[in-house]
């Protein structure tokens, strides 16, 4: 590590310091006021914390039961998930939260999740509607 030599500010002590210790004494100063800020010292270093907005709870539960939804078939869930997610974005325009992207995907997933599901069903409902009509029409024939 490199160090580097300061010149003598005063004839106090060889670093400027008083002698017993601590920060220069205004003999290194000659021409600043007794309790002033000496020139050339900014003082401590101040960090400011500003605090998170929160995160909107009802877009994570709605996320949550879209996803569920679109897995599981279980329609009333994805249903519940987009009104929750509409509900969240309202919310989340009016009090400044976080969670934007989470209520779009509940929308986005609780839409297209619980449309093909419901597709889904009406076709095999359909199909199997379609195949008990010929099977009963063709045992109808036969007598």
């Amino acid at each position: 590590m490199y160090t580097r030599q300061l010149p003598a500010l005063s004839s106090s002590g060889a670093s400027g310091h008083s002698p017993y210790g601590g920060y220069p004494n205004n003999a290194a100063f000659p021409n600043a006021a007794p309790y002033a800020a000496h020139p050339g010292f900014a003082g401590p270093v101040t960090y400011i914390y500003q605090p998170i907005a929160p995160t909107n709870t009802v877009a994570i539960i709605g996320m949550v039961l879209s996803l569920v939804a679109a897995l599981t078939s279980f329609v009333p869930a994805g249903i519940v998930g987009i009104v929750m997610g509409h509900v969240a974005r309202k919310q989340i325009r009016q009090r400044g939260e976080r969670g934007d992207a989470m209520a779009v995907t509940a929308l986005w997933v609780g839409y297209l999740g619980t449309g093909f599901w419901l597709i889904f069903w009406v076709l095999y409902i359909g199909v199997m509607v379609i195949a008990i009509m010929i099977g009963v029409a063709a045992e109808e024939a036969g007598y």
